[in-house]
């Protein structure tokens, strides 16, 4: 079953964009291979559909001025949700792919920490400094996510799905694998 990666988009730029906040220009150390842990993150299946099986981020590229990552989920149909990006962090809009659509993703910095925050309709959660996400499609549906390095190996996204004010509707943990 090929469901919306939107969500999936979100979590992954936010995942991806674990990267330097503004007082900093070198790389926050994103670049490898990230497995989602299932046991550690929270899914809203009633926004998103069911959880993946799996789901694998790789990011390539973490200069200090831009990232870019490709994330893949996995169901029990095999491939559930695909999505690529190179986003500048510097706020300018840039197209990215989910499954088949483009949709829009601006990052910026607006920190001084390596924490990664992404605000779809000024909802924010507990994370104070970081980078900020914004994904769009045409429908201009938009989305927002909190991405932070909890430590050299666990990268935590919490992510607005629905643009409603409360706490995250998913929070998700990755593991590097290298």
């Amino acid at each position: 079953m090929i469901r919306s990666a939107l969500p999936v988009l979100a979590a992954a730029a936010s995942l991806m964009l674990a990267a330097p906040a503004q007082a900093q220009t070198g790389p926050l150390g994103a670049i490898g291979l990230w497995k989602i842990d299932l046991a550690a993150s929270h899914f809203n299946e009633a926004l998103t559909g069911p959880a993946p099986l799996s789901a694998e981020l790789d990011v390539t590229k973490d200069d200090g001025r831009s990232l870019a990552w490709t994330l893949i989920e996995e169901d029990e149909s095999g491939l559930a949700a695909i999505q690529f990006a190179d986003a500048p962090l510097d706020g300018t809009p840039t197209k990215a792919v989910v499954n088949t659509q483009i949709v829009m993703i601006s990052v910026r910095r607006d920190g001084t920490s390596g924490v990664i925050s992404g605000v779809t309709s000024g909802v924010t959660s507990g994370v104070t400094s970081g980078v900020t996400a914004v994904t769009s499609n045409k429908s201009g549906r938009k989305q927002s996510m909190k991405v932070w390095l909890v430590d050299a190996n666990t990268l935590k996204v919490e992510q607005d799905v629905d643009g409603q004010p409360g706490p995250p509707d998913q929070s998700l943990t990755f593991k590097r694998v290298r």
